[in-house]
């Protein structure tokens, strides 16, 4: 009987401590729905190597040797709330990069080959999709800071074409890297917000991906804001005599949308 009122009374109690804990979180934080819309433009850093054979192939930067440059892109955000405590978070970064100029040194990449002049045409052209499940270890109304764990997919297609002999190199990429990482955010004097966010992996000799950004954020109310940060995407790939690394990284602004 003891047993049968203790049940019924811890019954009684659930309800309204579960009610208080959902409003235990910030009141910006309290969606179903959340995108984000960031607009920038990054200056591509990187080097590009293509072996044949027996040969590693001459190793490119891709702003000297190429040319590339940058270009307006964007990335979207999202995050569909679970549970107090568990989001599924993901994001679309495009990647469009191209190259236009004389060769500034002989050079060998794959079956292609330069002279010194040789016009060098170059396109770099992809997306990096990420989906992660996050959890919100600590999450009240001053903040969240959780954990995450999912999976970024790399998917580019790289050209290289010598215009004056008409020889080209075309490949496709599709990696998908699982990654960790953590994710916060602070709100403070009730119209601000500042976020911080890391999630990449290793793989030692073979390469890594990291995608860091954080960013300052002016909420105008529960469900709108707007944003101000960086972003930096570092990515890089060896196999055999092939390698490749790339970093994007510039200042972001945007805007939130909370449903």
């Amino acid at each position: 009987m003891r047993g049968q009122w203790l049940g019924a009374l811890l019954l009684l109690v659930s309800a309204p401590v579960s009610a208080w804990a959902q409003e235990q979180l910030a009141p910006e934080e309290r969606y179903i729905l959340r995108v984000e819309y960031l607009w920038w433009s990054p200056q591509p850093q990187g080097e590009l190597q293509k072996g044949l054979g027996g040969f590693d192939g001459t190793l490119l930067d891709v702003q000297s040797d190429l040319g590339m440059e940058s270009q307006r892109g964007n990335s979207l955000r999202g995050a569909i709330r679970l549970g107090r405590s568990w989001k599924l978070v993901g994001g679309w970064t495009p990647l469009d990069y191209r190259g236009d100029q004389g060769a500034q040194q002989p050079f060998v990449y794959g079956t292609l080959g330069a002279r010194v002049g040789d016009r060098i045409i170059t396109a770099f052209k992809g997306n990096l999709i990420s989906t992660a499940l996050e959890w919100d270890f600590v999450a009240n109304p001053g903040g969240y800071l959780g954990a995450l764990a999912g999976v970024k997919y790399f998917d580019v297609d790289t050209v290289m074409v010598n215009a004056d002999t008409s020889s080209r190199v075309a490949e496709t990429e599709k990696l998908p890297i699982p990654v960790l990482g953590l994710a916060g955010r602070v709100y403070f004097q009730e119209w601000f917000s500042f976020e911080g966010e890391l999630a990449g992996m290793t793989a030692g000799s073979r390469g890594h991906l990291w995608e860091w950004l954080f960013a300052l954020r002016v909420h105008f109310t529960d469900r709108l804001a707007a944003t101000g940060g960086y972003h930096k995407l570092s990515i890089e790939g060896s196999d055999d005599r092939d390698f490749f690394t790339l970093s994007l990284g510039t200042w972001t602004f945007g805007v939130e949308i909370s449903l």
